[in-house]
């Protein structure tokens, strides 16, 4: 009976160094800023939208993240940012800080999306700016052009 509950204790405590090493953040959405409720309109030049490869608590099939690395094949296409996320960092992570990025969670426009965009671009020379910008096709006003 002593033998199983140290090999318990031993398998717990070693489980929790590892998950504090690992540092598994999570997502949570946080208040809106001037951002929330603005349209983008991405151009396939600024780049696409990639799989999200690592874990995090929250994390749901086919998110998705905006990266200006790789080329969009895709037509430009209208997004509306919906809501504001912030990245938390634990355990070891967390030493170099508890924040991570701020994301925007975006949707398309036509509202037709099975998974979930994320961008975090929005202050980087990516996506600029605009004032009184309306697309003359779907009469669509634009808050910010990434290209």
């Amino acid at each position: 009976m002593m033998k199983k509950k140290t090999l318990i204790i031993c398998i717990l405590g070693i489980s929790y160094c590892i998950w504090w090493v690992l540092g598994i953040s999570h997502l949570e959405q946080i208040e809106d800023d001037e951002y929330v409720g603005k349209t983008l309109l991405i151009y396939p030049s600024a780049g696409g939208f990639t799989l999200v490869d690592s874990w995090y608590f929250g994390k749901q099939s086919g998110d998705s993240y905006f990266s200006s690395y790789y080329p969009n094949d895709e037509a430009q296409m209208f997004y509306r940012i919906d809501a504001k996320y912030q990245e938390y960092y634990h355990g070891f992570r967390r030493l170099f800080g508890k924040y991570g990025i701020t994301k925007y969670l975006i949707e398309p426009v036509d509202g037709k999306t099975d998974r979930r965009f994320f961008i975090s671009v929005l202050k980087r020379e990516k996506c600029k700016k605009q004032t009184n910008l309306t697309e003359p096709e779907t009469g669509i006003k634009v808050d910010f052009v990434c290209d």
